[in-house]
């Protein structure tokens, strides 16, 4: 090979090094930029009958159709307002009828007590005592400090009395001296039979006296006196048992209502309802009873739609539970039912009540002491009323909103540069929907929404006969100005919102396959 095709060989070979050696030293002084197209779904949900009346409360029946069942519980009554007891537990005036010297830490009484309360018409022979609170008063005349045990023997709690101490200050030149003490006996048995077990209302007692340990040697004279006094403050039970006597009661109360909590504005009127009352006494009383109220209540608005129907004022015979023995699992309950078929039913559900509430009278023991002392009542469950609804879902509707909260998936949000959004709600509802989407902040506030103003969304295609059969596609083009732009770099969380209204006077059925799919793409440009 001569000379001259050596050094054109050689250029040929080393050229293109050298010109990559350049390129490679220049992006080194200068870094350059590039844009990434790209097409990413960030967004794919439904809206189904769920979002209106929760996962729980919507049932799918064997034709497809769809309906509601509520099912709202109360308990009536109230057991605190039904045994009231507040008497004095012991009340003794103790007297050394002797002059007589006592040493520190000598005893100077030890007396049992025997008491029956007047608790009215009642006659109760056990008590379990939820929460119980007696007063314990002692008077001392005597000049020196006094050590007082007392011990309620009607009163055990794991197998033990309940016993307190009390040390009473010395009376003085100015007059006697006086302890005031506060005592709970929550959960505490209490037997009321007496001492010999055949009584009711009958507390038995012991009360000692000393001489405080710290106390001096005195002489002390009929005329000085102890004087003490035990009472009942305050007794709620977790379960009695006697005779709870011939009583009038009276009560009201409510119970909430969620069916409506994703319903955020508008309202609708159903075609249909359908109702029953059951109630269920878990007591040993028998009652005459009177349902004198039932409402729906919205506290938006305060709103309140009373059920107009022939059983609200009438009597109501309730018998009485049957206990095989201790425990509520043990109790045979009595129930009654009524159909309510002939109200405005419709008109409560409509009202989109957040609660049920209920105004009732009942005479307890109307016939009195049937079961010689065989009333019950446990605290956890006395006479529960429920009232069940089944709704079908065949309605119209005005300016029902919809909501559902969801979070995009935009990827390297902070790297979006520009683009636009495509919206695809495939509408299989046989209603069109007013749509909008709100970009959220961290706290759920609206910062913006994706469109300018809200859009569309077309019904599905219906047969002769109401069916849906095929649903209604829509796309929609959203443009993403810089400021828009600047939120989705920020922040991920939207609020889908749908409003519908149907045709005037027209009923709609909703069937199980009734939904909108929803779809948002990003076509975008990110920098990288």
């Amino acid at each position: 090979m001569d000379k001259n095709c050596t050094i054109r060989y050689f250029f040929r070979l080393i050229f293109p090094l050298l010109l990559l050696a350049l390129v490679i030293n220049s992006c080194q002084k200068e870094k350059i930029s590039w844009d990434s197209d790209l097409l990413v779904p960030i967004l794919n949900t439904k809206l189904d009958i769920r979002n209106i009346f929760g996962d729980t409360n919507v049932v799918e029946n064997p034709d497809q159709t769809m309906e509601l069942r509520l099912e709202s519980s109360v308990d009536m009554l109230n057991p605190d307002k039904v045994i009231v007891v507040h008497d004095t537990l012991s009340s003794e005036l103790f007297n050394i009828p002797l002059y007589l010297q006592y040493g520190p830490g000598d005893q100077l009484i030890d007396k049992q007590n025997s008491v029956t309360m007047d608790l009215n018409e009642m006659e109760l022979d056990l008590v379990k005592a939820r929460v119980a609170t007696m007063k314990f008063y002692v008077t001392n005349t005597v000049r020196q400090p006094l050590r007082v045990k007392y011990e309620m023997i009607s009163a055990t709690k794991d197998g033990k009395h309940f016993v307190t101490y009390e040390d009473v200050p010395a009376a003085t030149a100015s007059g006697p001296s006086y302890s005031i003490k506060s005592i709970h006996l929550d959960g505490y048995e209490i037997d009321m039979t007496g001492a010999d077990g055949t009584q009711t209302n009958t507390v038995v007692s012991r009360t000692w006296v000393w001489l405080h340990p710290d106390a001096d040697s005195i002489w002390i004279t009929p005329q000085d006196s102890v004087f003490i006094v035990s009472t009942f403050d305050e007794l709620k039970v977790e379960y009695v048992h006697g005779y709870f006597g011939q009583q009038d009661y009276s009560g009201e109360g409510s119970t909430p209502v969620s069916i409506f909590r994703d319903l955020k504005a508008g309202s609708f009127d159903l075609a249909k309802v359908t109702a029953q009352l059951d109630i269920e006494n878990f007591t040993g009383m028998d009652m005459r009873m009177s349902l004198d109220k039932l409402s729906s209540y919205r506290i938006d608005g305060n709103s309140e739609v009373v059920l107009q129907d022939p059983l609200i004022g009438q009597n109501i015979n309730i018998e009485r539970a049957v206990e095989t023995s201790y425990g509520l699992e043990n109790v045979i309950s009595k129930k009654r039912s009524f159909l309510l078929d002939n109200s405005n039913l419709d008109e409560l559900i409509e009202n989109q009540a957040d609660s049920i509430r209920f105004e009732m009278a009942a005479t307890i023991n109307p016939l009195g002491n049937v079961t010689s002392g065989g009333d019950f009542m446990y605290f956890d469950k006395t006479m529960i009323a429920t009232l069940g609804l089944n709704i079908p879902l065949k309605f119209s509707a005005t300016n029902m909103l919809i909501e559902k909260y969801e979070s995009l998936d935009i990827g390297n949000a902070e790297k979006l540069k520009s683009g636009s959004l495509i919206l695809y709600v495939d509408n299989l509802f046989p209603l069109s929907f007013d749509f909008q989407v709100y970009i959220l902040d961290q706290n759920k506030q609206v910062l913006d929404s994706l469109f300018e103003k809200g859009t569309n969304i077309a019904p599905a295609q219906t047969d002769g006969n109401g069916y849906v059969v095929s649903p209604s596609k829509n796309e929609l083009l959203i443009p993403l100005p810089a400021s828009k732009i600047e939120l989705l770099r920020q922040y991920k969380d939207v609020l889908i919102r749908a409003r519908v209204n149907t045709a005037a006077n027209k009923m709609y059925q909703l069937y199980q396959n009734h939904n909108m799919k929803i779809t948002l793409v990003a076509d975008v440009k990110y920098e990288i």
